[in-house]
């Protein structure tokens, strides 16, 4: 079943070690993406519309409740085929470009799930990890499914690989050997040409080797992060 999918992108700048931040708007009916070190997230998807939201960067830092990174693999996992799902579908759009498969980041897997699960909680894509909640899994780079469910994690990810075929976006694969926030023809926040590709960026990125896929406990919110 297709799904009308709103996106909103949060992008986190490398300086000195550190992450500067700004929020983005969006198509449809998203609000504002999240923010970065120290920072509070944004509004997250509201009505029954499913969103998305991405990161790339780092998000924040020695936020209060910090879990630790520990395995899904202990015991049944009841996300274990989503999360495979996940992944195969990320890493079966990558071959469409010769890029190399992304490793499944399985020790991030149940971080990622408190992260997706505390933003889904408070309504805030990106919170948990711009405000370092959960550090250990953060990586360097998040997209987020607003109200999808995790039966629905490959279309919201089709979704966020459609936006190569936006003019905004022509320009990105030129820069997935590094990221570039000046990348020409490549609006990772949409905010210059309405096109947003800050997912698509995150998922074709060459400077990214592995990914955690995870799910809130609350239902309906998928956390991606790239690392």
């Amino acid at each position: 079943m297709s799904m009308k999918m709103a996106y909103r992108v949060l992008l986190g700048l490398f300086a000195l070690g550190a992450a500067a931040c700004s929020n983005a708007g969006s198509q449809g009916g998203g609000g504002d993406g999240g923010a970065g070190e120290g920072g509070s997230g944004g509004a997250g998807g509201q009505g029954g519309t499913p969103s998305s939201s991405a990161s790339s960067g780092s998000g924040g830092q020695g936020g209060a409740g910090g879990g630790t990174t520990t395995s899904s693999g202990g015991g049944s996992d009841p996300y274990e085929a989503f999360r495979q799902a996940c992944v195969d579908t990320i890493n079966a759009h990558r071959a469409t470009k010769g890029l190399p498969p992304y490793a499944r980041w399985k020790e991030a897997e149940s971080c990622v799930d408190q992260q997706a699960t505390w933003d889904q909680q408070n309504d805030k894509a990106h919170g948990a990890w711009g405000m370092g909640l959960y550090p250990s899994c953060n990586g360097s780079g998040q997209n987020e499914c607003l109200g999808h469910g995790a039966e629905n994690v490959a279309g919201c990810l089709d979704g966020m690989w459609a936006e190569r075929d936006q003019a905004g976006c022509s320009g990105c694969d030129a820069c997935n050997e590094g990221y570039n926030p000046e990348c020409p023809n490549c609006d990772f926040y949409g905010q210059s040409t309405g096109d947003v590709c800050g997912h698509y960026v995150n998922m074709s990125a060459k400077y990214f080797s592995k990914v955690a896929c995870g799910f809130s406990a609350a239902g309906g919110w998928i956390a991606i992060n790239f690392q």
